[in-house]
């Protein structure tokens, strides 16, 4: 049997470019949980505002969107309570965290919370999704260290990253935020420094980028992941005082995705484009199995 090269290679670039279309989704939206009850989401490349969400616990904190679910903190409950990201309807507590009487930022690692306390220590709490206190740790204080009430915390990379204050008191010389290890041990101070930039409070990664809320100025800085230079400011629409933290939706983030329970990370194929692999190379297959017959 003689087989048309070019069908074949049709078909098979075909599959590939299949595979590159479905094995890569954007995370389009930040969400922003602010002081008071200004809740929502911004679109992350130009500001426009996507939704706005209902808030009426209390004084706005923590943020965390997983699967469309929205976790959030308030300043003086020991709560995380939930909505529904696509209806707004409320879904009540997602758990309780024994012995706290306030939560500031949230940050979910694919399988587990991180929640930082907010009641004057630099503690933060791991916690299942069914409420079950895992791990307390402290932050490293000192000279390059948090002070109580810090504001931003989040997981990313194995790693987590948290300001140095509470960013909704004016300071001169901008925010710090500073690597951690999952003990609370320092590994890089000021890894991003607000200094000339406005002020921070919240903070969020998207796999690629930090973005921290300015939240003085009614908008977001953006921070490159690696080396946490300044790469720009977006303005975001309408007014949007105090905004606390920020959250993308994990269930598209790179370093929590694929964990039990959670989606396939975006960089894994699907079914349907393993299926498409496998047509791919069952069709390259059978054009080496032909060339060899021809030259028999």
């Amino acid at each position: 049997m003689k087989l048309n090269p070019r069908p074949l290679f049709l078909a098979v670039a075909l599959a590939v470019g299949s595979l590159a279309a479905t094995s890569t989704m954007a995370v389009p939206v930040i969400y922003e949980n602010s002081a008071g009850s200004d809740m929502g989401s911004f679109d992350k490349a130009t500001g426009a505002q996507v939704s706005t969400l209902t808030q009426s616990q209390g004084n706005g904190r923590g943020i965390v969107v997983v699967n469309n679910i929205v976790y959030y903190t308030v300043a003086n409950s020991g709560s995380v309570f939930k909505r529904d990201a696509i209806t707004n309807a409320d879904l009540g507590v997602a758990f309780t965290i024994a012995g706290t009487n306030g939560l500031q930022a949230i940050s979910f690692d694919g399988t587990n919370f991180w929640v930082g306390d907010y009641s004057g220590t630099t503690r933060a709490y791991l916690v299942s999704p069914a409420g079950v206190l895992l791990n307390t740790i402290t932050l490293a204080g000192g000279v390059t260290g948090i002070e109580g009430f810090y504001d931003g915390l989040e997981f990313f990379d194995g790693k987590l990253i948290a300001n140095r204050y509470d960013g909704g008191f004016a300071r001169a010389g901008g925010n710090q935020y500073s690597i951690y290890d999952l003990s609370g041990n320092l590994i890089t101070a000021n890894f991003i420094d607000t200094n000339g930039h406005g002020n921070g409070t919240g903070i969020a990664f998207d796999g690629t980028n930090f973005y921290v809320s300015d939240v003085f100025n009614n908008r977001f800085t953006i921070w490159d992941g690696i080396t946490g230079a300044f790469v720009g400011a977006l303005t975001l629409a309408g007014s949007h005082f105090s905004v606390e933290d920020l959250s993308v939706d994990f269930a598209g983030r790179p370093d929590t995705c694929g964990h039990p329970g959670q989606p396939p990370c975006n960089n894994a194929p699907e079914p349907g484009s393993v299926s498409l692999v496998a047509l791919a190379m069952g069709l390259l297959g059978l054009r080496a199995r032909s060339r060899r017959k021809q030259g028999k």
